[in-house]
């Protein structure tokens, strides 16, 4: 009875020690886990608060250069003047959907506004005190949060100096209302806030937490507030706010306002541009839920643990009959193993061996390639060749007739001459070159270059009209030998779509979205039949004349493309003809 006893008081102490410690560890796990969801779109807020102001940052910058408020602040008693630039105003304001806009003199006098015929119109009034005004004047430009004194808007201002020289004609202001962010944020499962330098809650997700603080106000910070008008008419108050744990890394568990409530986990960044700290606050519901979970999971551990030990004994009598098993289930382990393992060495092999005969491949298809460039490139070096000759036997002229200057100027032209063959040359041994494939920043525009000048003489022969639209700073990460291949192949391609047609245009374009670069060819050919359409991926299948390809351009090239992380799509142009598209990893 005593053992008995004794048994189960250990076990009812293991219980309760397990138990806490599965709760810590999985409230730990848990709020990792939540912090780790928490970051992204905590950053995604931040991202959508900096792309609305963006929208108009540079707003107050081209609005300087307006003749429109430079003649009406040079004078500003003009009534004419005043007029023009309240309407030019007021239309700016409508087209860039900005709360308001307007002009100030150096005193700091509105002279014109958007909302002139307004019942709160800012015309006439003075905002000299406010410190996107004084910024303005002192450093050129300004920003600003606050509550409008006249509208009773809060909204963020932006402000800029408009100077003629050195003197100050004025400042123009462009009010933002940052409500349908506010808006926006009210439907989601986060609470959000935004606080300004001072610690007030700008903006907030719930309402009532909006012009709050997390600490009592000191009397410094509300004199300077109450000087500049910042939170006019709005009495600034603290939240009622408890720290419940402080998990290092700008990250924290609070509980808001009393009761019950389950606790918030805090996660924060600053908002770059701004002095603004955006924080995301997370329902801790869950992580309560998963504490309780591994509280019970604990207990249920030692529990577990004590009907083994009452089954070991059992377990006891059929040890040997185990083991037996055991060694036959680690023979057969063993001899798996090593199966295992002369069938991976054999899958090793061939996979070398496919590696091999594709690398074989691809330089197969660029020989051929030059192959058929080679009459092009022939054609291109007879012109210099003759052109050699000639100047030669009149260099060799010259000589003789005693005119060393005249000579110059042919060993001059003679070596413009060589220097053009060499660079035809090089651009051809550098194709055939065989390549590692491995990937390096490669630069669109001068690919896209190289492929064009291998197929100048091709371009000539088709009489094709080639244009080329791609920014010179658009690179990406592939190996420069095999894009030029897929390149040359595809515009190849595109020259014998238009060989025969009455119109003969091909566009390669490139733009970058994100970290991605798309690549297009374009023809004015036939397009893609229906019917070829699924199979133009397909090895040797072609639609040319026997003799003029192997259907293993468009397989090569997709292979290469998609080595390097990328794609090779196919499809038909809007207004007819194919339209070919490569998709690579942008590299900055």
């Amino acid at each position: 009875m005593r053992r008995r006893f004794f048994l189960w008081l250990m076990t009812a102490l293991l219980a309760v020690i397990a138990a806490c410690g599965a709760g810590f560890f999985a409230e730990r796990i848990a709020i990792d886990r939540l912090l780790e969801q928490a970051g992204p779109r905590r950053d995604i807020y931040i991202e959508g608060l900096r792309s609305e102001l963006g929208r108009y940052e540079t707003l107050p910058s081209i609005m300087t250069y307006s003749t429109t408020l430079r003649l009406m602040l040079s004078a500003p008693d003009n009534a004419s003047l005043q007029d023009r630039a309240n309407r030019y105003l007021e239309q700016v304001a409508s087209a860039s959907g900005a709360a308001a806009i307007y002009a100030i003199d150096p005193d700091g006098t509105t002279r014109a506004a958007s909302n002139w015929q307004g019942p709160a119109s800012f015309v006439g009034l003075n905002f000299s005190f406010r410190p996107y005004f004084r910024e303005a004047v002192s450093k050129g430009y300004g920003r600003f949060y606050g509550i409008g004194t006249t509208s009773k808007e809060p909204g963020y201002y932006f402000a800029r100096a408009i100077k003629d020289g050195d003197r100050l004609l004025g400042v123009v202001v462009v009010k933002v209302s940052l409500a349908e962010i506010e808006h926006t944020w009210a439907g989601a499962s986060d609470h959000i806030l935004v606080m300004d330098g001072n610690g007030v809650t700008i903006l907030s997700s719930v309402p009532d937490w909006t012009f709050r603080t997390l600490e009592p106000l000191s009397e410094e910070l509300a004199r300077r507030l109450a000087a500049t008008r910042q939170y006019d008419r709005v009495q600034v108050r603290a939240l009622d706010v408890r720290t419940l744990r402080d998990l290092g890394g700008d990250s924290h568990i609070l509980a808001i306002g009393p009761g019950t409530v389950p606790p918030l986990l805090e996660t924060g960044r600053e908002v770059p541009g701004t002095g603004w700290r955006l924080m995301l606050l997370s329902d801790m519901s869950g992580v309560v839920m998963v504490k309780r979970i591994g509280w019970a999971a604990g207990a249920g551990m030692v529990l577990l643990l004590v009907l083994a030990l009452l089954l070991a004994r059992q377990r006891r009598r059929t040890r040997r009959l185990e083991r037996e098993k055991r060694q036959d289930l680690l023979r057969a382990a063993e001899a798996l193993e090593r199966q295992v393992a002369e069938r991976t060495a054999a899958l090793v092999t061939a996979n070398d061996d496919l590696r091999r005969t594709q690398e074989e491949l691809v330089q197969a298809a660029k020989l051929a390639a030059i192959g058929q460039l080679a009459t092009g490139v022939a054609h291109e070096l007879n012109q210099p060749l003759a052109a050699l000759r000639t100047l030669s036997d009149n260099a060799a002229a010259f000589l003789a007739r005693g005119k060393p200057e005249r000579v110059t100027e042919n060993l001059t032209m003679i070596a413009g001459l060589t220097e053009r063959m060499a660079s035809i040359t090089s651009q051809l041994r550098g194709f055939a070159r065989r390549s590692d494939n491995r990937p390096q920043p490669v630069n669109v525009a001068a690919a896209t270059g190289n492929a064009l000048s291998l197929l100048a003489e091709k371009a000539r022969r088709t009489d094709a009209a080639i244009t080329v639209d791609i920014a010179d700073d658009i690179n990406v990460l592939c190996d420069p030998i095999r894009l030029e291949q897929v390149l040359v192949n595809l515009i190849g391609n595109a020259l014998d779509a238009v060989a025969d047609r009455g119109t003969r245009t091909v566009k390669v374009d490139a733009a970058r979205f994100g970290d991605r670069v798309r690549i297009r060819v374009a023809d004015s050919g036939t397009g893609i039949a229906d019917d070829h359409m699924p199979h133009l991926f397909e090895p040797f299948f072609t639609t040319k004349a026997p003799g003029l390809g192997l259907g293993l351009g468009l397989v090569i090239s997709a292979g290469i493309i998609q080595d390097h992380g990328g794609s090779l799509s196919a499809a038909n142009g809007p207004l007819g003809g194919a339209v070919f598209t490569i998709e690579l990893a942008a590299h900055d």
